[in-house]
C-alpha cells in the first residue's frame, strides 16, 4: 500500500519522547484495540532497522501523524 493510490498501512503514527512510552504505548493499545493499525516504535521497528529509516517509512506509510508532547 503507498500513499499514492489512496490507501495506506498505517492509520496512525505515534510519535513521543521516551520518558512518554508508558503513557504512549497505553494509547497505542487503546487505538489497536479500537481497530485502527498503529505504527508505535516498539511493535514497528525491527531489530537491526535503521531507526531513521523506520521512522521515515512509517511516516509515508501513515495516514495521521499523532505527536505526543509533554
Amino acid at each position: 500500500m503507498s500513499p499514492q493510490d489512496g490507501s495506506f498501512e498505517y492509520d496512525v503514527f505515534l510519535s513521543h519522547n521516551s520518558a512518554d512510552k508508558p503513557r504512549v504505548r497505553h494509547i497505542a493499545e487503546l487505538l489497536k484495540a479500537a481497530g485502527l493499525s498503529v505504527w508505535f516504535d516498539e511493535w514497528s521497528i525491527k531489530p537491526g532497522e535503521h531507526i531513521h529509516d523506520a521512522v521515515r517509512r512509517g511516516l509515508r506509510a501513515s495516514r495521521k501523524i499523532v505527536f505526543c508532547v509533554s
